[in-house]
C-alpha cells in the first residue's frame, strides 16, 4: 500500500487521478464480483440438502414401496430435525377389520410440526398389503395407500402408518416394522 501511495506521488497530480480513477473502479468491479459470488453460495442448497427418498421438506409426506433390498437407509440429516430414537414393532392385519395401526405408536393429533416419522416396513411371508398414512386418532387417510409387500414412509407427527389387506377375506399378515422419530432442534 505504501509503495502505491508512492508511486501515485511520484506521477503527479493528473496522472495520479487518473491511475486513482482506474484502481477504483477496478475495487469496485472486484468488490461486486465477490459479494455476488457470496449471495450465491448462500442461496445454494447445502450439499446434504439433495433430494431425500425420504422428503426434503417439512410438510412431504412419502409412501413408497420397494423390494426390501431396496428400501433406502435411513437419513443421516434432516433440516431443522435431530434423530430423538429408534423403535421397531409389529403389527397383525386382518381380513374384514380394516385399517390395522400400531398400538402406541407415538403420533399426536396436536403438534404435527414438533415431529417427524420416517417408517421402513415389510410383510412376513410376502403378502401384498395396501400401505396408508392416516391421521391420529380418526383414522383419515392422509397418504394415499401404496401396494406392495414392503416399503417406506415418511410423516409429520400426525401421521402413522396402516396398513390393510387387498383382498376382503379371512386371512391375515403380519407386518414387521421400525421407524425413527426426529424433533425440532430450536
Amino acid at each position: 500500500m505504501i509503495g502505491l501511495v508512492a508511486f501515485l506521488r511520484a506521477q503527479g497530480l493528473e496522472r495520479a487521478d487518473r491511475y486513482s480513477s482506474i484502481i477504483a473502479a477496478f475495487l469496485a468491479v472486484a468488490t461486486l464480483i465477490v459479494g455476488a459470488l457470496g449471495w450465491l453460495r448462500r442461496r445454494q442448497r447445502p450439499a446434504h440438502a439433495h433430494h431425500s427418498p425420504w422428503g426434503t421438506e417439512e410438510a412431504e409426506i412419502v409412501n413408497k414401496v420397494s423390494a426390501p433390498s431396496e428400501s433406502p437407509a435411513w437419513p443421516e440429516h434432516f433440516d431443522g430435525y435431530r434423530l430423538l430414537r429408534e423403535e421397531s414393532g409389529s403389527v397383525r392385519v386382518f381380513g374384514g377389520q380394516g385399517l390395522a395401526t400400531v398400538m402406541g405408536f407415538p403420533a399426536t393429533m396436536n403438534g404435527c410440526a414438533h415431529q417427524r416419522f420416517f417408517i421402513r416396513w415389510r410383510t412376513l411371508g410376502g403378502q401384498s398389503v395396501a400401505a396408508s398414512l392416516v391421521s391420529v386418532p380418526d383414522l383419515i387417510t392422509v397418504e394415499p395407500a401404496a401396494y406392495g409387500s414392503s416399503g417406506w414412509m415418511s410423516s409429520d407427527g400426525c401421521g402413522q402408518p396402516a396398513w390393510e389387506l387387498i383382498h376382503d377375506d379371512n386371512s391375515l399378515v403380519d407386518v414387521q416394522l421400525a421407524w425413527q422419530v426426529w424433533i425440532p432442534t430450536a
